[in-house]
């Protein structure tokens, strides 16, 4: 409902003019000569439709006055948002001249179809990786994306490359002074929790050392085989745990800041949770880790400024997932393995000393 608030604009009769921006506008310089346009000017990011994310009106009371006529009887509108409501109100803008700002400073009347430098939609960009806009000034930048995926996100980046520019013009403006505050609180506790995960293997350990001792063999003592729980619980348990150490640190990082301090702390979060479970259950690090390591060479990937166009960028993802899936299935066939193990047996001779070789082969070392 709150959408159709742009059409107050018209009532904002103390103006000449009124430029409407939607949030995700990036100026790449000062447009102010889109104040010399006419009556309603707007850019067709569509070729038959224009863009209502930056359009220059006239205030009158008048059009005012007809617009909420046309809300009130409810006359069609084909996505109930101002979008299609502007562009039945202004069925002919397609037909209207290019705006030209006048070089004497004055004001145009009529209706005028804004060049697309106005409204340069992002994903022209990411074709080519580079703009090619040859119609007016390279002004303005518009993302119509996906809402979880807006520029100022950290993680739209570097999926969006383009997010860095927003980014930049907040460290130019407003900076990120309330967020970092934050992060640093964050990443204290994330450096806690790795402490606290070495106190726990310490201890481990040395409880590994007083348990052989009292290692003996077939069905004699603590050797003897048994089962203790049901494996797929335990890989249930521990899926959910990894799991959990991504999504945990993603959910609680400020959602605005710079995408080089939102992926720095989220590879930390993510890192000493991970440690904390490895170290918990004693599993083989370099395969609970393998899907870390694997995020960091997806953003290397996404991010690497090699590639010529967009194309070329999509086939060095599909390369690197394709490299990858290897490995993901490696680490959770050895992570199983572990568990597995780990069902049968003494859960600290099993958990530390049966990890590479079979049961039975180490048993018969042990005794």
């Amino acid at each position: 409902m709150f959408t159709l608030n742009k059409i107050y604009a018209w009532s904002l009769t103390q103006y000449q003019r009124v430029v409407m921006l939607d949030v995700d506008n990036l100026f790449l310089r000062a447009p102010d000569e889109l104040f010399q346009c006419g009556q309603f000017c707007a850019a067709f990011i569509n070729p038959c439709i224009f863009h209502t994310g930056l359009f220059v009106l006239q205030p009158s009371n008048e059009t005012f006055s007809i617009m909420m006529h046309d809300i009130s009887i409810g006359k069609e509108n084909k996505d109930g948002a101002d979008q299609g409501f502007l562009v039945n109100h202004f069925n002919d803008l397609l037909d209207q001249p290019l705006f030209h700002p006048p070089a004497d400073g004055s004001r145009l009347t009529g209706l005028f179809r804004l060049p697309l430098g106005y409204q340069m939609d992002a994903s022209f960009f990411y074709l080519k990786l580079k703009w090619r806009i040859p119609c007016g000034p390279n002004s303005v930048i518009t993302f119509p994306s996906v809402p979880m995926l807006k520029p100022w996100y950290w993680w739209s980046w570097p999926t969006l490359p383009l997010g860095l520019l927003w980014h930049e013009k907040r460290v130019a403006t407003i900076g990120f002074m309330v967020e970092t505050p934050i992060l640093i609180a964050e990443s204290l506790l994330y450096i806690i929790i790795m402490l606290l995960a070495l106190i726990i293997r310490q201890k481990c350990a040395s409880s590994e050392k007083s348990s052989m001792a009292r290692i003996s063999c077939f069905g004699r003592g603590p050797c003897a085989e048994k089962s203790l729980y049901r494996p797929w619980s335990i890989k249930v348990i521990i899926l959910g745990l990894v799991t959990g150490s991504f999504l945990l640190p993603a959910f609680t990082i400020p959602t605005t800041v710079h995408p080089f301090m939102g992926w720095g702390v989220f590879l930390l979060g993510s890192f000493s949770l991970l440690t904390l479970v490895i170290n918990v259950f004693q599993l083989p690090a370099l395969a609970v880790l393998t899907p870390w390591l694997g995020g960091i060479g997806a953003l290397l990937t996404l991010g690497s400024p090699i590639y010529t166009n967009g194309i070329m960028r999509g086939v060095g993802i599909g390369v690197y997932t394709a490299m990858t899936t290897p490995f993901l299935w490696w680490a959770a066939k050895r992570v199983s393995g572990v568990v597995d193990v780990k069902a049968h047996w003494e859960p600290l001779m099993a958990w530390t000393s049966l990890r590479s070789e079979p049961a039975s082969e180490i048993l018969m070392k042990l005794c």
